[in-house]
């Protein structure tokens, strides 16, 4: 694997449109450095925003309460 990565390559690793990891830049969530017009980011850096991300929902998803069918109500005999 590459040391680098570019907006194309970011987004193939995390199965995203190119114009998304842009905006993921320009807000900060992925570290970037521009050379010229194009963007280059570390591959460590998007495959640790990958790991973090699946920690993340996994920790919320436990955190849920399970979704266990509702009791039966009992019908009263008259």
């Amino acid at each position: 694997m590459q040391p680098t990565v570019d907006v194309f390559g970011a987004a193939e690793l995390l199965k995203i449109h190119p114009e998304t990891v842009k905006k993921m830049i320009h807000k900060g969530e992925l570290p970037a450095a521009q050379v010229g017009r194009a963007y280059v980011m570390m591959t460590k850096d998007v495959l640790d925003f990958i790991e973090n991300a699946v920690i993340r929902e996994t920790a919320a998803r436990m955190r849920r309460p399970s979704k266990s069918p509702k009791p039966r109500r009992q019908v009263a005999s008259p």
